[in-house]
C-alpha cells in the first residue's frame, strides 16, 4: 500500500485514535472508519482498520477483564455473529460507487443515534428478547459492513445502567470477540491482505500509545467534552463519504 504525506498522517492519526477509542474514550470509535477512509478506498478501509482494532482490544480487554459483566453479553452475541454474517453477504454484493454513500449515511445515521440517545437519555428495554435479537443482527451487519456497530451497542449497554467500569470492560471483551469473528470475512472479502498487514504491524506501537492515552484521558479528561468532538468528526466524515 502507498500513501501520500498526508495519507500517511491520516493513518498514523487513525491508528492512536483506535487505541485511544478502545481502552476508554469510546466515543472516538465513530470517527476512524471515515478518518482512514480519506487515505485509502472505503473498502479497503474497514480490512485495514481491523487488526488494529483486535489488538487495541485486547489491550482494554487485559485492563479491564475483571470488570467484565458476561451476563450482558451471553444473549446478544449469537444474534450479532448471525448480522456479521449477513453483512458479509451485504459487502460481497456493493461495488465501491455504491458502498461509499451507504457507509457514509450508516454513519451519519450512527452519530444521531448515539447523540439522541445520549441527550434525551433514551434506554432500551435491554431485557426484552426482541430487543436483544435486534441489537445484536443490527450491531453484527453494521460492524462487518463499517467497523461502526459501537452506537447500538452504547445504547444497548447504556440501557442496563452498568457502572462505568463495568460498562467499559464489557464493551471491551464484546467488540474483541466480535472483531476476532470478523477477521475470516474480511480475508475472504480480499479487505485484510499481506501488504495492509505489514502497514498495520508499523502502525502498532502508535496504537499501543493511543490505549496509554486512553487510560490517561478517561480518568483526567471530561468524557461528554470527547464525545461531541467525536461526533462533529464523525458526522462531518460521513458527510464527504456520502456527497
Amino acid at each position: 500500500m502507498e500513501f501520500s504525506p498526508l495519507g500517511i498522517g491520516i493513518i498514523c492519526l487513525t491508528a492512536v485514535l483506535t487505541g485511544m477509542a478502545k481502552t476508554g474514550i469510546q466515543g472516538l470509535g465513530i470517527v476512524l472508519v471515515p478518518l482512514a477512509a480519506m487515505a485509502m478506498p472505503v473498502k479497503a478501509s474497514t480490512g485495514f482498520l481491523l487488526p488494529l482494532m483486535v489488538a487495541g482490544d485486547f489491550v482494554a480487554v487485559l485492563y479491564w477483564r475483571r470488570e467484565v459483566v458476561w451476563k450482558s453479553l451471553l444473549g446478544v452475541l449469537p444474534w450479532t455473529a448471525l448480522g456479521i454474517v449477513g453483512g458479509f453477504f451485504a459487502m460481497r454484493a456493493l461495488n465501491e460507487a455504491l458502498f461509499k454513500p451507504i457507509l457514509g449515511g450508516l454513519i451519519l445515521c450512527f452519530v444521531a443515534l448515539d447523540f439522541l440517545g445520549r441527550r434525551l437519555g433514551f434506554r432500551l428495554k435491554s431485557g426484552h428478547r426482541f430487543v436483544v435479537f435486534l441489537v445484536g443482527i443490527l450491531a453484527g451487519a453494521f460492524t462487518m459492513l463499517a467497523n461502526a456497530g459501537g452506537p447500538i451497542m452504547t445504547v444497548f449497554l447504556l440501557s442496563m445502567a452498568l457502572p462505568k467500569e463495568e460498562y467499559v470492560g464489557t464493551t471491551a471483551v464484546f467488540f474483541w470477540l466480535i472483531n476476532l469473528f470478523k477477521i475470516p470475512f474480511s480475508l475472504s472479502l480480499g479487505l485484510i491482505t499481506w501488504a495492509s498487514l505489514k502497514v498495520d504491524l508499523l502502525l502498532l506501537p502508535l496504537v499501543f500509545l493511543g490505549c496509554a492515552a486512553g487510560f490517561f484521558c478517561v480518568k483526567k479528561l471530561p468524557q461528554k467534552a470527547f464525545n461531541l468532538v467525536a461526533q462533529v468528526l464523525a458526522a462531518l466524515g460521513g458527510l464527504k463519504l456520502f456527497f
